[in-house]
């Protein structure tokens, strides 16, 4: 595209082609208000077209999924008489049939959290780290991935519970007492709390002369 000279043109063309410039402006304008007003409508219509479904399928799956806890509970009653109150504790519980073409799974959402003291746990295992201070790559990069590790989230403030297992299988690596309380004073600090219920599992079917495996998963 040529650029245009605005010194070699005359007043009245230098005017009119600001004039060009303001109404083309305009029209971009006009243009996008047009565009923005047409997707908040589209947007509208998708929700007032959709939600009500969605609702009623929400209600029939929660209600599926408590029927599923009571009917499971007279299992559960067997399994803790069986395996012990432990089982009471437990955020899921699991049947497959035997011949391993289905399985259901019904639980509970964890959010796994602290209460504070894991702070103390941290510092232990930071001044184990610091007294390892040495030239060894392998020290090095063990003391780097401990204190990633160590890491807490930026949103919530809080240590990684994933992260906090996977510095736990460091242990063999240092075999060091300090490390080890370290490491029980933050798993001491957990605070888990169970907050909505799923039912999960899956299926083996027969689609097209094919053995699929289905699987799915619903929370309420």
């Amino acid at each position: 595209m040529s650029k245009i000279d605005l010194s070699q043109l005359t007043p009245e063309e230098r005017k009119a082609l600001l004039n060009d410039a303001k109404e083309l402006d305009r029209q971009e304008k006009e243009t996008k208000a047009e565009n923005v007003k047409a997707l908040k409508e589209l947007s509208e219509d998708f929700v007032l077209k959709h939600i009500d479904p969605l609702v009623e399928k929400h209600q029939s799956v929660e209600k599926v999924i408590s029927q599923l806890f009571n009917e499971y509970q007279l299992i559960r009653e067997l399994k803790a008489e069986t395996y012990g109150n432990k089982v009471n504790s437990q955020d899921s519980h699991t049947s497959t049939l035997a011949d391993g073409s289905a399985s259901i799974t019904i639980g509970y959402n964890v959010t796994i959290g602290f209460d504070g003291t894991e702070n103390e746990g941290v510092e232990k295992i930071r001044e184990f780290i610091n007294s390892l201070a040495s030239d060894d790559e392998n020290v090095k990069k063990l003391t780097k991935m401990v204190n990633t590790f160590l890491k807490p989230n930026a949103k919530t403030k809080m240590l990684n519970p994933v992260k906090i297992i996977e510095l736990s299988k460091l242990r063999e690596d240092f075999k060091s007492d300090e490390f080890n309380e370290g490491l029980e004073i933050i798993f001491n600090a957990q605070q888990r709390r169970q907050n909505s219920m799923y039912v999960s599992g899956w299926k083996f079917i027969q689609m097209d002369g094919l053995t699929k495996k289905i699987k799915f998963r619903f929370t309420v």
